[in-house]
């Protein structure tokens, strides 16, 4: 005797979808790009943005009035001008005509119309700005550390916080090198990503995609090596400067008034010994850090000996304003007697803590950044050639500024 069931029920039983709204995980809050301040209001094309910089005074002074005649070679303020081009970012958003008419009427033939996903775009463009705020102009965004035998489709990586700047189906290339220089032959295909475990699946084997990988490699997006924005990681450097140009200024003549403060915490300290550790090295410059940046994990390790309160940071629009809509939650401390107040992103390194004196930053550009780049040619939104789609190219042309590096500090501690 046969017994109905919903295996055999199922051309007669209804779907009922949920009631609540669809969330959107993948957003991140970007807290960074919201509260930076935006060049607009001060002149963002042109060729390039000059920052001038004073990182010495007079010297030359003797007791002795000859020595102090004779040493007159040293007696001038000491100045640079870092020249900082713009860095491009490019994305396409593309949707099917039918699907934007058969779900125009919103809630009734879906839970969002289709034509939302330029929005979407937008969005992910400003995920990447935010992301590429923490990091370094060579574009990578981890390193392996997969176990010796590269013959496997599992990659493991340094930093899993990087594995916010991948989604599955995009393309990697790899390099020995970091700042993206000397890109190895093929490329790999994300299957699928572990951002708790740390690990990359490819649709094949890692060696063969790229046959000359190995272990240590650098792993960048498809076409972003060597052309990213100069974020934190490149204003304030892990190790101190060399005399290599840097938008023009040698910055080992003065490491950390042209280059940032390091603190090296990788010897066990906690993450509340580092902070104040970092205080003192930026007081020894004069400096009063009062942004912090740091992963939410590493703010979890402190946030048992920190003191402090939430507060709100109102986000700056393009017109130097604050946005009064739009705020980010911080966490406000004294330390030290320095006033500071703590934000997390998910985006932020884990072996990595910045102290920031927030007013020193900009974010430069032509045009708003992100924004639709085909706007001039009369709608932001265009019919696609040879296809029934319609289409948004969406980009920014931008990069990060920085008027006094020897006001900001980076705290080095272990992932």
């Amino acid at each position: 005797m046969s017994t109905l069931n919903l295996s055999l029920y199922d051309p007669m039983v209804k779907d009922h979808y949920s009631g609540e709204g669809v969330a959107n995980a993948a957003f991140q809050g970007n807290a960074a790009l919201g509260m930076i301040k935006k060049s607009r209001k001060r002149p963002g094309g042109g060729k390039k943005w000059i920052q001038p910089i004073q990182y010495g005074m007079p010297g030359g002074g003797s007791s002795t009035f000859s020595v102090a005649i004779t040493n007159a070679v040293a007696n001038t303020s000491d100045f640079e001008a870092f020249e900082v081009t713009r860095k491009k970012h490019y994305r396409l958003a593309k949707v099917d005509n039918e699907t934007i008419e058969a779900t125009a009427d919103g809630n009734i033939d879906a839970f969002e119309p289709a034509f939302d996903e330029f929005d979407r775009g937008l969005e992910a463009e400003g995920n990447w700005i935010n992301f590429r705020f923490f990091r370094d102009s060579g574009g990578s965004f981890a390193r392996s550390t997969t176990a010796t035998n590269v013959a496997t489709a599992v990659m493991t990586v340094d930093d899993r916080s990087g594995l916010w700047a991948i989604k599955p189906g995009d393309v990697v290339k790899l390099s020995p090198n970091q700042d993206g220089t000397s890109l190895r032959t093929g490329s790999l295909t994300v299957l699928s990503v572990q951002r708790t475990a740390g690990t990359i699946t490819f649709t094949g084997n890692i060696t063969a995609g790229v046959a000359a990988a190995v272990n240590t490699d650098f792993v960048f997006l498809d076409g972003d090596a060597t052309l990213a924005p100069s974020g934190l990681a490149d204003w304030i450097p892990s190790t101190a400067p060399t005399s290599t140009a840097y938008y023009g200024v040698n910055r080992s003549l003065e490491p950390e008034m042209l280059g940032g403060v390091r603190v090296d915490g990788t010897d066990g300290r906690s993450v509340f010994e580092l902070m104040i550790d970092m205080l003192s090295e930026a007081g020894n410059f004069g400096a009063k850090p009062n942004t912090w940046w740091m992963h939410p994990i590493t703010f979890g390790q402190a946030a048992k000996q920190l003191e402090g309160k939430w507060m709100i940071n109102q986000a700056a629009g393009y017109d130097g304003k604050k946005m009064a809509s739009i705020g980010y939650s911080g966490y406000s401390i004294n330390i030290d007697g320095v006033e500071g107040t703590v934000y997390t992103d998910r985006m932020m390194p884990l072996n990595r803590i910045y102290a920031l004196t927030w007013d020193t930053w900009v974010m430069f550009s032509a045009g708003p950044a992100p924004n639709f780049l085909q706007k001039r040619a009369g709608s932001i939104i265009k019919v696609s050639e040879g296809s029934d789609d319609y289409e948004a190219r969406i980009g920014c042309y931008m990069n990060f500024s920085c008027k006094w590096p020897g006001g900001n500090v980076v705290g080095l501690k272990n992932a």
